[in-house]
């Protein structure tokens, strides 16, 4: 016998939202800023930041896009809903910070070899400092949201803009280094040792995705912590077939064996019960289904 459920939605949607626009708004902001000095000042440091913006925007437009297909309510092509695009949305973010990485290197190899010299920072910096101080409020503002929210759209963009404040710190590092040594070496260095933390942290992530899309279980804890409740409940005689699927829509699916004197009624009671445990320790979206055996005679 399966107990019946009212399809669950994923909470927070509203404030994901608000939160990648923000994000946006934060993009546009520093790509203009940026750009508008390495044109004046010539630096390819600046104009390479600036594209990073460009990038960081169009992420974020397409994560917000991913968070309202994501919070579509299932349909007859899409019976489980669709928040699995968010698995694929944190896998095409990751990608994009690994391509960007990969270029950070190649161009400060490149300078350095070239032996391009470094033009004059002041603008550079004064520009950087509250470009930094933007990015920082916008990733502990993601942050915030993610945690509250359990989006993993939104903790992988946060994630992206905490590589934003490192490149905004090597650069001003940079700009500032050049400018009191004039060793163009310093620019190098510091853009490559940026690039491998990128590489770094877009591995996670894109991990992460790969896991929601692969349906990977629970964590061990809570998976242990669920079996824990079948076992100590009392009209339980035994239970199998027991699954789990993690997300921002987590499932639990189990079979349990009843004495077969078990009225309907009983059995929905007893999944009551049982859903609002197991909501308590996988999150209050998880989706529980339960099918009841009775026992042989």
């Amino acid at each position: 016998m399966s107990s019946p459920e009212a399809p669950v939605r994923a909470p927070g949607t509203a404030d994901e939202i608000r939160a990648i626009r923000f994000a946006i708004a934060c993009a546009i902001i520093g790509a203009a800023a940026k750009l508008g000095a390495g044109i004046v000042t010539g630096s390819m440091s600046m104009i390479s930041s600036a594209v990073d913006s460009l990038g960081d925007l169009f992420v974020s437009v397409a994560n917000l896009f991913v968070i309202r297909y994501g919070d579509r309510p299932a349909d007859a092509d899409h019976n489980y809903g669709h928040a699995k695009i968010e698995g694929l949305g944190a896998m095409f973010e990751g990608g994009f910070i690994s391509a960007a990485a990969v270029f950070i290197i190649y161009e400060g190899v490149h300078k350095a070899l070239v032996g391009e010299e470094s033009h004059d920072s002041m603008l550079g910096i004064a520009v950087m400092v509250p470009m930094l101080g933007l990015t920082l409020a916008t990733v502990f503002y993601l942050r915030k949201v993610a945690k509250k929210t359990g989006s993993l759209v939104v903790k992988s963009d946060a994630l992206h803009y905490t590589t934003d404040v490192w490149v905004n710190v090597g650069v001003l590092i940079s700009l500032v280094l050049v400018k009191i040594t004039k060793i163009p070496l310093i620019d190098t260095v510091i853009s490559v040792g940026i690039a491998l933390y990128m590489l770094y942290s877009s591995f996670r992530i894109v991990r992460e995705g790969f896991d929601v899309v692969m349906d990977k279980s629970l964590p061990p804890e809570q998976v242990a912590q669920v079996r824990a409740i079948l076992e100590s409940t009392d009209d339980i005689l035994s239970f199998h077939d027991f699954k789990t699927r993690g997300g921002k829509v987590p499932h639990v699916d189990f079979h349990v064996v009843v004495a077969p004197e078990t009225t309907t009624r009983d059995v929905h009671d007893l999944f009551l019960r049982l859903q609002d445990q197991v909501r308590v320790i996988a999150g209050s979206s998880t989706k529980v289904l339960m099918h009841a055996d009775p026992a042989e005679a």
